[in-house]
């Protein structure tokens, strides 16, 4: 919320309250999703029910939804933004298929931020789109400007840390990080925590820069000029990393959350990132490995299918 009233501060906020799925590093994510089931369904209900509200008081002509599974209307068009069609768990997939891809057919289109053709990001969990889903490919979504140019005085950075994710597994990696850093002090750092709105401040320890958080264009910057980018695969990541036209790229996994190591592993095998598990981390050892591979270009292409989305806005206009 904090970063979308940063980018629309003119722009009314309505607090919906999140589902609240928590994840274990012991147990299978399709297991303790499959728990929390009871928990999520009646998080989508409420949320069905506040729209209908906010649909009557506000005159709402149209509904796009990132990823809320309740905020349809069958009185006007309702688009949900998703990747996340084909679940990717160890355990209790076709349960939590059968679950999510039902609460997508109630919407009139699913707009699927990924390349359409074999060469994309996402890989199974959206290609091929399920029977019965009304999907569209859009391309990917970043905050990015692919035109933007980067400032020639610009600090260079051996190494850029995107920490992201749910605690407490990011302050782990956090402490993980630095503490390896001690040992490598050739190493120009800059880590960004990935704490907008918060208290921390920003501060350098040795050859370690540490910053709370940055704007849009600071942190495009940040990327263009640092020679490797270590960050978790989460999905709004990889987009992001897709385009600026890709780094050297050492990803790590939140460990329990089955999707980002299966974006993580596609990610290696199609030569764009290496993946490395959190438990046994060895910095040193990464930027060795991912120093060896090729500097990574921009594979496919930048095209986003804004007709798409120009001809549903038409629809509504």
């Amino acid at each position: 919320m904090l970063f979308l009233k940063e980018h629309f501060p003119d722009v009314e906020f309505i607090d919906f309250p999140g589902y609240r799925i928590s994840y274990s590093s012991i147990f299978p994510v399709g297991v303790k999703v499959l728990f929390q089931l009871p928990k999520i369904v009646s998080a989508i209900k409420k949320e069905h029910a506040l729209l209908d509200e906010i649909i009557k008081t506000k005159n709402i002509d149209a509904v796009i939804s990132d990823n809320r599974y309740g905020l349809w209307n069958t009185e006007i068009p309702s688009i949900i933004i998703t990747h996340q069609l084909n679940i990717q768990a160890r355990a209790g997939n076709s349960i939590l298929n059968k679950a999510v891809q039902s609460y997508i057919n109630h919407f009139d289109e699913c707009w699927i931020p990924d390349y359409g053709g074999k060469e994309n990001l996402s890989g199974a969990l959206s290609h091929p789109i399920p029977e019965g889903i009304n999907g569209k490919y859009i391309g990917p979504l970043s905050r990015f400007q692919l035109t933007m140019v980067s400032n020639p005085k610009s600090e260079k950075y051996d190494l850029l840390i995107i920490l992201s994710g749910p605690e407490p597994q990011r302050t782990k990696l956090e402490e993980i990080l630095l503490g390896q850093l001690k040992e490598l002090p050739s190493i120009q750092t800059l880590l960004i925590q990935g704490l907008p709105g918060g208290k921390s401040k920003a501060i350098k320890l040795n050859n370690v820069e540490i910053i709370p958080h940055l704007s849009d264009n600071e942190f495009q910057d940040k990327l263009i000029n640092s020679e490797i980018v270590l960050s978790r695969p989460g999905y709004s990541t990889l987009m992001d990393l897709d385009a600026i036209g890709w780094k050297k790229a050492i990803s790590i996994p939140t460990p329990g959350q089955t999707e980002q190591e299966y974006l993580g592993s596609l990610m290696q095998e199609k030569g764009l990132a290496l993946s490395f598990k959190q438990k046994g981390f060895s910095l040193k050892d990464a930027l060795q490995k991912v120093k060896q591979i090729h500097s990574t270009q921009p594979i496919y292409g930048k095209e986003n299918n804004t007709e798409i989305i120009d001809a549903w806005l038409k629809k509504i206009d």
